[in-house]
């Protein structure tokens, strides 16, 4: 089994994910504008905790958003950063699918439309459904405006923020974004090698994407 590190800041949570063949450590706290002073001393508490150390990561694996700018952008270039340096590759999800995959294994959902909070007018909504222990999806982004005009499947499921906005109950009201979710996706996906290159880890802004600049 893989050494995998996965990370998730895009909310006020700070969640870290580490695995060493079929162990796995994790850290989940709340800590609101505090993940870019302590994501680093968190991961090496894992490493310490774990045995392991960066040399020793098979891959990595990042919530790419959207949520927090400064969440995503720090998580997203600590992944590139690791994945560079130690020529790993990567596994990304968004935010929205790590709630999707908590609604799909804890309250037995299939189809799930995970819908963001507003944001300078516009949502986005991912469309996802489940296969062998990965998640398919489908990821747009709209205006506000436009979305009671949006059509769904009639054996769809509502989550997120956004269920406001179609005055749909959020059948996941205390959802979180977890590395632990996202970190089973990533092995499924590395044992299949489903996986990304460094220089393809980019987040989700609800602003222009041009104003991500990868790291070289």
């Amino acid at each position: 089994m893989a050494n995998l590190l996965a990370l998730e800041t895009s909310t006020d949570i700070c969640s870290v994910s580490l695995s060493r063949g079929e162990e796995i450590f994790n850290f989940h706290q709340l800590m609101p504008k505090q993940h870019t002073e302590n994501l680093f001393g968190i991961i090496s508490g894992l490493f310490e905790e774990s045995g392991l150390s960066f040399e020793k990561l098979d891959g990595v694996a990042v919530a790419v958003g959207p949520g927090s700018y400064t969440g995503v952008r720090l998580a997203c270039s600590v992944a590139q950063g690791i994945a560079f340096s130690h020529d790993i590759k990567a596994v990304t999800l968004s935010s929205l699918e790590l709630l999707s995959i908590e609604a799909h294994r804890n309250l037995g959902l299939e189809r799930i439309n995970c819908i963001s909070a507003a944001n300078q007018g516009k949502v986005y909504v991912a469309e996802s459904s489940f296969v062998d222990g990965d998640i398919l999806t489908k990821m747009k982004l709209i205006d506000q405006e436009s979305i009671l005009r949006e059509s769904f499947p009639e054996n769809s499921h509502f989550i997120g923020e956004g269920c406001e906005l179609l005055q749909f109950e959020n059948q996941l009201r205390d959802g979180q974004p977890r590395a632990s979710l996202l970190l089973e996706v990533a092995k499924v996906r590395f044992s299949k090698g489903n996986c990304i290159e460094a220089e393809s880890i980019l987040p989700i802004y609800f602003n222009d994407e041009n104003s991500w600049k990868k790291i070289i």
